[in-house]
């Protein structure tokens, strides 16, 4: 009787532990995918290597918070700024590439960096590129309503009657130098390039303050100012009209080709597992087929972009060289 009951509670606790073994099977959380790796396990840093409330930082932000909806762990957004993005992506650089720390910076600053050998890393080379997330193509060319230059064609003609002097808001070999170059080379003119700062609030304090003349900033950063009348728009740096800007005409179609679109991305220090990389570009890929990230990003008139890590990598070396031949370096 004794060998019939323990028998009995044997089979009953293997039982038991298979049950229990197949639950936790099919219930395991997101750390864990067809992949096989066990990650994330941990908090994830993104480094957002500018000021909170820009362009850069509410698109990080948006993707980290579905990030973690996808993944069921915490991402944490954390500003390093400094040295026009500099700071932030080398405190990637040098953190341990477990996966937890990660960078989420735009391709207008970083492959003009690229282009012009600015950095003693490489945006390319020295970091594993995850993939993109976002395109925001409204750089828009703006000037204060009532000023002298509150047409494109007022402000060309000034500037050829004034070379050098007409006050430019730029950061050095970043986005606005970028569009500095397209502009003084298909419109002819020379600026004034000044350094006020790399963060979207120093360049448009300076703006405000009258520091500088004109500035070249996202549209969702100055909708507000457009909107109350205090600033006027000269042209946006698209190839074509904007969904939800319409009425701003593009710099291009005014005949001159000044474009530059800016392109999110998502960086790991060199070495990170390609294993937890496909992980996450995976999960990235879900995210920018969203309906809430689409809408988000709607509002802000940018749009959802996902390239994996390979397509982001070609694409970006074709454009680091398109900039070298706008900046003359060979």
């Amino acid at each position: 009787m004794k060998k019939k009951i323990v028998k009995l509670f044997t089979l009953a606790t293997l039982s038991c532990l298979l049950f229990t073994a197949c639950n936790n099977s099919n219930n395991k959380d997101a750390s864990t995918s067809d992949s096989g790796v066990d990650w994330p396990k941990d908090t994830v840093t993104v480094v957002v290597p500018y000021s909170a409330g820009g362009d850069t930082d509410t698109y990080a932000r948006q993707m980290a918070m579905q990030l973690q909806d996808d993944l069921k762990q915490n991402f944490v957004v954390v500003n390093t700024t400094g040295a026009a993005g500099v700071v932030g992506a080398s405190s990637v650089l040098d953190a341990k590439p477990d996966g937890n720390t990660m960078l989420f910076n735009h391709t207008g600053a970083a492959l003009a960096q690229e282009a012009a050998n600015a950095n003693e890393f490489s945006f390319i080379d020295d970091f594993d590129i995850v993939a993109s997330v976002a395109e925001d193509d409204t750089y828009t060319l703006l000037a204060k309503t009532g000023s002298e230059f509150d047409s494109l064609d007022k402000m060309i003609e000034w500037a050829k009657q004034n070379p050098g002097k007409l006050r430019y808001s730029s950061t050095y070999y970043g986005a606005t130098h970028a569009v500095a170059s397209q502009m003084e080379k298909t419109m002819g003119i020379e600026l004034d390039k000044i350094d006020v700062g790399s963060s979207t609030a120093e360049r448009l304090t300076s703006f405000i303050q009258d520091q500088c003349d004109i500035i070249v900033v996202n549209f969702m950063n100055v909708a507000d100012y457009v909107e109350k009348g205090d600033f006027t728009v000269l042209g946006v740096c698209s190839e074509e009209r904007l969904e939800g800007l319409e009425q701003f005409p593009t710099l291009k179609e005014q005949g001159y080709d000044v474009v530059l679109p800016k392109i999110y991305e998502v960086r790991y220090p060199k070495g990170t597992d390609q294993a937890i990389i496909d992980k996450l570009s995976e999960s990235i890929k879900k995210v920018t087929e969203t309906d809430e990230f689409k809408e988000t990003l709607n509002k802000y008139y940018a749009k959802p972009q996902y390239r994996d890590g390979k397509t982001s990598i070609e694409e970006d070396k074709q454009e680091v060289q398109k900039l070298r031949e706008l900046f003359g370096i060979k």
